[in-house]
Order: C-alpha cells, then sequence, then structure tokens
C-alpha cells in the first residue's frame, strides 16, 4: 500500500491530491511560457500595434508592427491560446480586446502590466549562476543581470514617477514646486529662464 507522512503519521495516498496538485502544476508551466509572450508582445510593440485596430490577420498585423509575419502568426497562436487575445477561425482575424488593451499597452491609464513579465525571462537568464550558488555559493554578481536597469527604468517611468508628481509634489509649498529636488539642484522647466536662470 502506497502512503505518505503527514504531521508525523502515516497516511494513506491521495490519489484526488496528486491530480489537483498536477493541474496546478500544468497550469503554473503554461502560465509562465504566457508571461513570456507577454514579455515579446510587449517589447516588440504587438500590443500597442494591435490596440484599437479592427480585427485583422497575422499579415496585416505585423505589417503594422513591423515585424516578420511568421513570427507573429506563432505569437498570436500563444495569446489566443492563452486567451489574451481574440480569434476568429471563420475570418482568421485577430484582435485585442479593448479591455485587454486597456492593462497590456503603454497607453493603459493605470499602468502596463506586460511591463513586469520582462522579469521572468530577465531571471531566466542568470538560472544557471543562481544553481551554481546552491552548490558553491558566492553570489550572482550584479552585472550578469542583463537588462536589469532598462527594465527597472520603465517600470519605476509608470510608477514611480506618476506618483511623485500625483501625490507627493501637491504636497510641497508652492514656493517650492519648481524645485522638487533643492538638494541636488533640480530644476522644473517653468521655474527657469530660456538662459537658464532662476525665475524670479
Amino acid at each position: 500500500m502506497t502512503a505518505s507522512l503527514e504531521n508525523g503519521a502515516i497516511a494513506a495516498f491521495d490519489a484526488a491530491r496528486v491530480e489537483a496538485f498536477e493541474e496546478r502544476m500544468v497550469d503554473i508551466l503554461n502560465a509562465g511560457a504566457l508571461s513570456l509572450m507577454l514579455s515579446v508582445g510587449h517589447r516588440t510593440g504587438l500590443f500597442d500595434a494591435m490596440a484599437g485596430m479592427t480585427p485583422a490577420t497575422s499579415a496585416e498585423i505585423a505589417k503594422k508592427a513591423g515585424l516578420k509575419e511568421r513570427y507573429v502568426r506563432e505569437w498570436l497562436g500563444a495569446m489566443t491560446v492563452g486567451r489574451g487575445v481574440d480569434h476568429d477561425a471563420t475570418t482568421g482575424a485577430y484582435a485585442l480586446p479593448s479591455e485587454h488593451a486597456a492593462l497590456i499597452t503603454r497607453a493603459a491609464p493605470n499602468g502596463n502590466l506586460a511591463v513586469f513579465a520582462q522579469y521572468i525571462p530577465l531571471l531566466g537568464t542568470v538560472e544557471d549562476e543562481v544553481v551554481r550558488c546552491f552548490h558553491e555559493g558566492g553570489g550572482v554578481p550584479y552585472d550578469r543581470y542583463v537588462r536589469f536597469h532598462e527594465v527597472m527604468a520603465e517600470d519605476s517611468g509608470q510608477t514611480v514617477l506618476p506618483a511623485l508628481i500625483d501625490q507627493i509634489l501637491p504636497l510641497a509649498p508652492a514656493a517650492q514646486r519648481g524645485h522638487p529636488c533643492a538638494r541636488c539642484g533640480l530644476r522644473s522647466r517653468q521655474s527657469a529662464q530660456p538662459d537658464g536662470s532662476d525665475v524670479p
């Protein structure tokens, strides 16, 4: 009889629990693959190209985005299976629902969630070195994280800066708003004359 140890006691092997965990693992693997497709869609500008576009073929979408049709077609297939993109089997047309575009395009009003998908392939680039550290220690050098600064800058550009402008700066006294960072001498465009001198 197959059994497992649970809370210090032998418990009967639960086939239903195996099935549930298998489903969970498959979901994780599918979601991981889809995260990569989200990153690709963001970096290639495909989401932005499809936003507001009427249902179109892979060739039409590729032309608008300036990309190779074969790869766009494969990507559209993955995004369709992942329910990110709609596909009409009769016409062969694809469309990005406006409700989805509101979350995964550069024009997304509350931040582009596709930006964060870039962290998955970014972390994947150092997996071999992380595994090595499990055996040897030593850590992974900061400069091994390719594109880290690029992704972080894009992340901060849609989270930190808007929060600074919309929530922090309004709290400052009116006289100081032209100098959001007095200690580093940063001046806003409104506070400086064309010759670089401060507004009186």
